[in-house]
């Protein structure tokens, strides 16, 4: 296997796995740390106003650390894509690099609308 072969395969593993990892992280509420406008970063996972309060008032910002922790969970994934055997590569579907990302948009749209109720 050379590189570009393996690199092609990190990278259709990666973006399916990204999207996946990172609904998982949204909904489970998993950040690696939490942004706060005033103190920059902190790096105790996904904490609310409730438990640190900010100086000027500014909510806190979980995106960043969903973004890593599924940034961190698509890289494990994509390596291991490498080291997939080539006679299993039949088996997989090509179609799913675009259907996965599609399905956790719409599972982020649906996730999001109740807090869009209030």
């Amino acid at each position: 296997m050379n590189a570009s072969h393996a690199f092609r395969r990190f990278a259709f593993a990666f973006g399916p796995a990204f999207a996946v990892t990172y609904v998982s992280a949204f909904k489970q509420d998993i950040a690696m740390f939490t942004v706060y406008p005033t103190r920059l970063l902190s790096f105790k996972t996904t904490q609310y106003m409730q438990d640190v309060t900010s100086a000027n008032g500014l909510p806190a910002m979980h995106w960043y650390g969903w973004m890593a922790t599924a940034a961190l969970g698509a890289i494990i994934i994509g390596v291991f894509a490498i080291l997939i055997p080539d006679r299993w590569l039949p088996w997989i579907w090509q179609g799913w690099v675009w259907l996965i990302p599609l399905v956790a948009m719409l599972m982020c749209v649906y996730f999001t609308l109740p807090m869009l109720r209030n």
